[in-house]
């Protein structure tokens, strides 16, 4: 389909769209110009903060400024499927939707069902993709659209787009980055699969899984390697925060200085030297502290129920922090 078919509304596929939180509205947005979204399937409202009073999903709020119908259901069956059935849908997209999808509910997809996936699948299928690329320290990010099958993220892969990653990304940006690349990527792969320009390819490769991350995770060990610490700290930002002790007391590690051609440059450390151990501190950089095998440069701290701080300001209030030691 060209531009010019899409303005004049030439055979727009009609698209039920399946999203949650804020990463999908640009790709929701994107489709709307390209497409006929005819509704928005997304999780019911749910409790937040301290008053527990229903705040609407993010695609949500997107699709009501647009008029598109909404449709929220705790779970995909009868009642979801009739309310489904009645837009008359041809085909489903999703992206980070969170619900697994019956074949009931996949046959209401006459052109089919397409679900947006943030790894290079088989690699990282699962709830957490963004979280484990940064984990295992990928230098490349890539998205998948796949066909959305019956068991979790084991579709036939229809494209996919790679863009390199430098060491600096944490959760917060990187899931920014996937946002922006899924848009840009995804309404124009789905043309070409509509006027059968591509053909899916079955997934290859070594299979690996991620699931949801649990706060018992975020403990940094200094005996481990810098570059494991360095992409936990990035990992864990913003939720739930890598932490470390000191004293028995906790204090949350939420910055690390430099990319990973910083940290290949880094010198090995002395091995008399206690890993957690805080031995420099530099202003261009942070508080340098002994790991494994070289040093990582921390430069933003938080003690529980404060805020967050950059290195200069925390140390200012917390001297104790240049002398550390981290376990």
């Amino acid at each position: 389909m060209n531009a010019k078919e899409r303005a004049e509304g030439v055979d727009k596929k009609r698209i039920l769209f399946a999203g949650t939180p804020q990463i999908a509205v640009p790709l929701f947005e994107r489709l709307c110009e390209s497409f006929d979204v005819v509704g928005v399937l997304t999780s019911p409202d749910a409790p937040q903060g301290r008053s527990k009073v229903p705040v609407a999903p993010p695609v949500k709020e997107a699709a009501l400024k647009r008029g598109i119908p909404v449709l929220q259901f705790d779970s995909i069956r009868t009642e979801a499927r009739a309310a489904v059935s009645a837009l008359k849908p041809q085909v489903l997209v999703t992206f980070a939707f969170g619900k697994i999808f019956g074949p009931k509910f996949l046959s209401l997809f006459e052109d089919g069902a397409f679900n947006v996936h943030p790894s290079r699948l088989p690699l990282l299928r699962g709830a957490s993709p963004i979280q484990s690329t940064i984990l295992n320290g990928y230098r490349e990010c890539t998205i998948s659209l796949q066909i959305l099958g019956l068991k979790m993220d084991e579709g036939d892969i229809w494209a996919t787009r790679s863009f390199p990653l430098s060491g600096t990304e944490t959760t917060d940006s990187l899931t920014t980055l996937v946002s922006e690349e899924a848009a840009a990527f995804v309404p124009e792969a789905l043309e070409a699969v509509f006027s059968s320009a591509i053909k899916a390819e079955e997934q290859k490769g070594e299979v690996s899984y991620c699931s949801k991350i649990e706060r018992e995770e975020s403990h940094l060990d200094f005996n481990r390697p810098a570059l494991e610490i360095h992409c936990l700290i990035r990992a864990m930002y913003p939720w739930p925060k890598a932490y470390a002790l000191c004293d028995g007391k906790e204090i949350f590690v939420t910055g690390v200085w430099g990319g990973y051609e910083d940290l290949d440059k880094e010198s090995p450390v002395d091995h008399s030297v206690k890993p957690g151990t805080v031995v420099a501190y530099r202003k261009d950089r942070g508080v340098g502290v002994a790991c494994s095998d070289k040093l990582i440069w921390l430069n933003s701290f938080q003690l529980p129920a404060r805020k967050e701080m950059d290195f200069k300001a925390f140390a200012n209030g917390n001297p104790w922090i240049k002398t550390a030691v981290f376990n």
